[in-house]
């Protein structure tokens, strides 16, 4: 058997696949797929696997004569029969399921085979003059065929279709073929071949169908619209989640979004392509929303009229002319159950302006439902991350470095899903790609925030709903110091410090409270967490630090209040109070870092140097070093796994403080 890895024609296949896979203007997520013929065996892209990132490795071998067989076959056999050919065709022994469509792949004489599922090239094959405007466009250039259910039907109808065209016109079936409702196949002996025809059939479409017209979107103000979207994303989340966890909500608020949703009908229809009903649901709950205030009832009560209806529940909500909203397991699969949404909008859209939209029908819709192939390929595309907090949603303030970071990190690691807020924007921003990077797209996002400003604090919240629907667990870490004696400190130093670190904590609670309310109510079997990052400052008084030191004691006591009052909502309120984190920058800065505050105050007697300080300050600790960001972490990780604790203040200084 010729090896794939190192074959010039797997080069290609996987160069136009990820050429391809990454333009969502072809294809989403796991939709699509490719393969190349070497010597008899057909190898194709896995179920559940993107374009964008296809390698030679992941390929799955099949001899495709057996392919053919069966594919001509008439015999009954009890199974899906796409899987029992995919079985008696393997080579070796793969660990992964081939693409639902390996009979079409197989059938088609040249080498290289992609299948996509082009939003210009679904303008027309949705549309109820798919046919005729295909003959129109492209004459002898491409094949058409009418939607079949996927599998050996439409394998079956594909070839039917070749085949007449060859006894009609005495040549080869084209390289293009052109499938109703479902998107385009190209084939070619080489990758260059495959782009040019790809593209002409966009060009051509988009040609006819010029220009789009302009279209307003729905008169909503921006204050009303975040209002909507702070009730209904929340209820969502409750709402939408499984024994797993909360859903993940995300929010598209875009002019783009708000016009194509404007009229309901063109959304609430129906499917037009399988991939539509995999990722997105078959239709979308449309929550008519008269009054901000009824925003959170009415999604409850759509909801539940979905489920009646559809016996499972939505994946994507549309509030007509404000916002579409998308869940899932995370926020990359939520945003590609709204993304693939909004591709059907504009498909709708456009087919619209082509003589018609032709939805899917009851039989063509229920197949896919029920079809065990594509609920494989759902699954696949499903599974999430694990750890102790899979499936969380946490949001950590000052988190762009220090304590901050280090919490997100450990954090991230547990599984959580995590948005980081911080003033310093571009930190954060690029500590974010970093992390998204490492643990998986959508699973870290920065926001803006200075918690010193109360609306700076509720446009953060709101910004963090508008990504993940809510927050499960609230890290209130953002914090300030300024070391100087009682008789020497400024008045603005003074106010900095209690402006920051403990009215900063009320406006960051008085934030994301509501939201958190707002799940708890929609579902009543899970708690939310508040978690202030405190300090051993905050549980005994401190030399020549007293601003610090008394806004971390009324930061307990607010943790104390808060834990008693938002009880009621389902939200547990505690603090966890790290020793002295010597290696961060809070501590280590040449420049503004405490030890060299320290030093300059003269706090600790008979000192001269840095090193001096730092020494100074490790004795005092039983176990020898400074906390890490890992301690306090895994402090936070203790709070929120414990069912039975609220309003504690959690020491995490390696035996420097105890309580009482």
């Amino acid at each position: 058997m010729t090896n794939p890895l190192a074959n010039p024609l797997t080069d290609q296949i996987i160069e136009v696949s990820n050429r391809f896979g990454a333009d969502p203007a072809y294809v989403r997520a796991g939709g699509g797929n490719a393969s190349v013929k070497l010597d008899g065996v057909l190898y194709i892209k896995p179920s559940g696997t993107q374009l964008a990132t296809l390698t030679a490795a992941d390929l799955v071998p099949l001899r495709n004569d057996v392919l053919l067989k069966a594919l001509h076959t008439d015999t009954e056999e009890e199974g899906d029969p796409v899987r029992l050919a995919a079985a008696k065709a393997q080579v070796g022994n793969p660990t992964r399921r081939p693409s639902v469509e390996i009979l079409f792949h197989a059938l088609i004489e040249d080498p290289l085979v992609l299948h996509l599922h082009p939003i210009a090239t679904n303008a027309l094959t949705c549309s109820v003059r798919g046919e005729e405007l295909a003959a129109e466009l492209f004459g002898e250039e491409a094949v058409w065929v009418p939607y079949i259910d996927p599998g050996v039907p439409l394998a079956r109808g594909i070839a039917d279709a070749r085949s007449a065209y060859t006894e009609r016109t005495g040549q080869p079936a084209p390289a293009i073929t052109l499938l109703g409702n479902h998107g385009i196949i190209v084939s070619g002996s080489n990758a260059a071949e495959i782009a040019e025809r790809t593209e002409h059939v966009t060009r051509v479409i988009e040609s006819r169908l010029g220009a789009a017209p302009a279209t307003a979107a729905a008169p909503c103000c921006p204050e009303d619209a975040d209002a909507v979207i702070n009730a209904v994303a929340p209820r969502l989340r409750g709402l939408l989640g499984t024994e797993a966890g909360p859903a993940v909500v995300t929010v598209d608020t875009s002019d783009l979004a708000r016009s194509l949703t404007a009229t309901s009908p063109i959304v609430a229809d129906g499917p037009m392509i399988p991939d539509h009903i995999v990722y997105s649901g078959s239709f979308p709950v449309v929550v008519e929303v008269a009054d901000p205030a009824q925003a959170a009832d009415a999604v409850t009560s759509a909801v539940a009229a979905f489920r009646g209806a559809h016996g499972r529940p939505p994946v994507v909500a549309v509030v007509p002319g404000v916002a579409v909203l998308a869940a899932g397991t995370d926020l990359a699969k939520a945003d590609n159950a709204l993304q693939v949404f909004l591709d059907h909008a504009r498909v709708a859209a456009d087919a619209d302006r082509l003589g018609g939209v032709r939805v899917m029908d009851d039989a063509e819709r229920g197949f896919i439902e029920t079809w065990e192939a594509e609920a494989y390929r759902q699954a696949q595309a499903a599974a999430g991350a694990s750890g102790r907090l899979a499936g969380r949603v946490a949001m950590v303030t000052g988190a762009a470095q220090g304590f901050g970071l280090g919490i997100t990190e450990f954090l991230l690691d547990e599984g959580a899903s995590v948005v980081l807020a911080d003033l310093n924007i571009d930190l954060a921003g690029a500590e974010a790609e970093r992390l998204a990077s490492e643990h998986g797209v959508g699973r870290a996002k920065a926001v803006r925030i200075d918690v010193s400003d109360p609306d700076s604090c509720l446009a953060a919240v709101a910004e963090a709903v508008k990504l993940n629907g809510g927050v499960d667990l609230f890290v209130s870490n953002a914090g300030v110091l300024r070391a100087e004696g009682v008789m020497t400190q400024s008045v603005a130093d003074f106010d900095l410090v209690t402006n920051v670190n403990y009215r900063g904590y009320f406006f960051a609670v008085r934030a994301i409270a509501p939201v958190m309310a707002a799940q708890h109510e929609a579902d009543p079997t899970r708690w939310l967490d508040i978690v202030e990052v405190n300090s051993k400052s905050g549980l005994e008084g401190s030399k020549r630090n007293f601003a610090y030191a008394g806004s971390k004691f009324g930061g307990i006591g607010l943790t104390q209040s808060f834990a008693l009052e938002l009880v009621e909502h389902g939200i547990k309120v505690n603090a966890v109070c790290p020793g002295n984190f010597l290696d961060g920058p809070l501590w280590s800065d040449p420049e503004r870092g405490l030890f060299v505050q320290y030093l300059r105050a003269g706090k600790v007697p008979g000192a001269t140097t840095v090193d001096d300080v730092r020494r100074f300050y490790e004795a005092k600790v039983p176990m020898g070093r400074g906390c890490l960001p890992a301690d306090v972490a895994r402090a936070i990780t203790y709070i929120v796994e414990q069912a039975y604790e609220t309003g504690q203040a959690v020491p995490v200084t390696g035996g420097q403080n105890m309580l009482n």
